[in-house]
């Protein structure tokens, strides 16, 4: 008999979740988790409360065994109002612990949760194919919002073959996919006569207000949900982060003086234990553009390469070896430039949500709905 208690976070736990984390998805290697690093991303994360996370614990053994958290709760701007949002992270179950309904009470516990605290919508990111979108957020009600989509690329050929050696057989297929396109698309700029006034800077831990500011101006006309910075959150989020894969680098676009877009990149450690392989994995947050500026469809999609151009050439100085960044299959302009870089394209998660109260449905919406990096990929 096994006995299973259920409560929420407390102080010293931090250990134990990062264990669930990293045992319940991290067996074959990934992302790893560090009690600080879990610590900073939700016990530090704006109003953070302990009853956010959901934990069941072995009595017998004193060992957490499955949690949710909850985090963030956020005022969300969609179409001409504002809602709250729950936002569910990092459902984990020991896999021995499968089976027993942990996930299934958890669940009801993060769902009164966001009740109580008055939340119109939740939100999650799930795997398409997993068992857990249909077994268990389908059956609470989750449904489909939209699908979003990885594109990852090869800024730094020579540090990913520092990583990983075996790489090395294959460099000229990496160049044609990763260098080649960058060189054709700057020279396809530089002879165009709209960006002869086009300037970047790549400020590596520094101009943080700079960078805030231009995304809350620009983002929240093209995207839905894109909840402003505020300082507290992006302090939290930029600043006073826990190692220095964390810490940012901003890619400023400018034209005439003026910025009209621009982006952020930290990266994390990925690693695939059974072949002892570590490589640095740089992380695209967010991507904004002043379309308005752009005087033809051609310009627009040139504005785009320019500014992932750019991001490459921070991610290089960064020494990644590979980039990723999770966008919503809806946002057209954007992806189109990634394929006009040669990224490589795949199909990720699905992006889930609840109504929580009676008679609200989910707005129809027209733009591309924003789903910040915290939420799929799991780091601010």
């Amino acid at each position: 008999m096994v006995n299973i208690i259920y409560r929420h976070y407390k102080e010293g736990d931090e250990t134990n979740l990062a264990d669930l984390f990293n045992l319940a998805f991290q067996q074959a290697g990934g992302m790893v988790r560090t009690p600080k690093n879990w610590y900073w991303r939700f016990v530090k994360s704006p109003g953070f409360e302990p009853d956010m996370c959901q934990i069941a614990e072995d009595t017998d053994k004193k060992k957490v065994v499955g949690a949710i958290q909850v985090n963030l709760v956020e005022l969300i701007p969609i179409g001409q109002k504002k809602y709250w949002m729950g936002e569910i992270n990092d459902v984990a179950t020991l896999p021995e612990y499968a089976k027993m309904g942990i996930a299934t009470k958890l669940m009801k516990m993060s769902i009164e949760y966001m009740e109580q605290k008055g939340c119109d919508f939740s939100i999650l990111s799930t795997g398409f194919k997993g068992l857990a979108r249909t077994k268990l957020y389908q059956k609470f009600g989750y449904y489909d919002t939209q699908r979003e989509m990885f594109f990852i690329q090869i800024p730094n050929l020579f540090q990913l073959i520092r990583n990983v050696c075996a790489f090395a057989i294959i460099f000229p297929v990496f160049f044609a996919i990763s260098y080649f396109p960058r060189f054709l698309n700057r020279i396809r700029i530089k002879f165009n006569h709209f960006f002869k006034d086009f300037s970047y800077e790549i400020n590596h831990n520094k101009e943080h207000f700079e960078y805030m500011r231009a995304i809350n101006k620009i983002m929240p006309k093209y995207y839905e949900g894109y909840p402003e910075y505020d300082k507290v959150k992006f302090i939290w989020a930029r600043i006073k982060v826990p190692a220095r894969r964390q810490k940012p680098t901003y890619i400023i676009i400018k034209k005439g003086g003026k910025i009209i877009g621009g982006s952020v990149i930290t990266h994390q450690n990925v690693y695939a234990f059974k072949y002892g392989i570590k490589i640095r994995l740089g992380i695209i947050h967010e991507i904004f553009l002043e379309k308005n500026i752009f005087i033809n469809s051609k310009n627009l999609h040139l504005g785009y390469i320019y500014l992932i151009d750019k991001i490459m050439k921070a991610a290089t100085r960064r020494s990644l070896g590979v980039v990723l960044y999770n966008s919503n299959i809806k946002d057209k302009d954007l992806n189109q430039a990634f394929k006009g870089m040669n990224f490589l394209r795949v199909r990720s998660d699905v992006i889930m949500i609840k109504e929580l109260k009676k008679n609200l449905r989910f707005p129809h919406i027209k733009k591309p709905l924003f789903i910040p990096s915290y939420l799929t990929i799991g780091f601010p």
